[in-house]
């Protein structure tokens, strides 16, 4: 299902802040929205769209950043696909992580060179979205030091893992909203065996509605997005 598409743009203080569009769809195979990414990311490199944020979920899949391939990491392919769960290979940051059916997938294809070029100023500006987001249901994420997500004493909340090309970014971030976690178990989150995963719904101890967490997460990395510095006509 798609959703029509929004525009969102920050006023206020800083007039100059960019609008990101949004765009909303529902489950996706992951393909799919690789396919997606790639589309809107060609636009935006020529300049025929503005920054564009996709909102989706994924078919149950696991997917092995850059990271993975580096350090050589194994996922036990044959228990995966008993289960249903696909396995693909990607040029995001990070290592393994698995999306399936209500966790909150965030591609922002944003124009990096126009936002100041910091990457990681970038990433922490998508950190921060989650961490707020999270606080709106009551939930007290945070970050830590040296590694990228939001966590909950230590209990992984969301995944970042972007890329950048041609100076304008690719993948992004997953938020677990209300999502059976137990796949999490067959891999190693983060190259990290046993890692403790939860959800808001887990930490709320009732379920959470997506659509609601998802006009949060907008709200959210609008007003972070902003914050980057501008850099003109770039």
């Amino acid at each position: 299902m798609h959703i029509p598409t929004s525009t969102l743009s920050r006023t206020g203080a800083r007039a100059a802040s960019p609008t990101l569009v949004v765009r909303a769809y529902g489950v996706l195979p992951y393909v799919e929205g690789l396919a997606l990414q790639e589309t809107v990311h060609a636009a935006r490199c020529a300049g025929r769209c503005p920054d564009t944020l996709l909102l989706l979920e994924h078919a149950p899949v696991v997917t092995l950043g850059r990271g993975a391939d580096r350090l050589g990491d194994e996922v036990p392919s044959d228990a995966l696909r008993a289960r249903g769960i696909s396995i693909r290979r990607t040029e995001r940051g990070g290592r393994a992580t698995y999306h399936g059916p209500g966790q909150l997938v965030g591609y922002p294809v944003v124009s990096l060179r126009a936002r100041g070029g910091d990457a990681h100023a970038y990433v922490h500006a998508l950190e921060q979205a989650l961490v707020e987001a999270a606080a709106a249901f009551g939930v007290a994420a945070e970050t830590r030091a040296g590694l990228t997500g939001v966590w909950v004493e230590g209990r992984k909340l969301g995944s970042i893992g972007v890329q950048i090309r041609q100076g304008v970014t690719l993948h992004g971030f997953a938020l677990n909203v209300d999502m059976d976690l137990s796949p999490f178990e067959l891999i190693a989150p983060c190259g990290v065996a046993g890692l403790p995963v939860t959800s808001l719904a887990r930490e709320l101890g009732q379920a959470v509605d997506l659509r609601r967490a998802r006009r949060i997460v907008i709200r959210a990395l609008s007003a972070t997005l902003a914050e980057l510095p501008r850099t003109p006509n770039a």
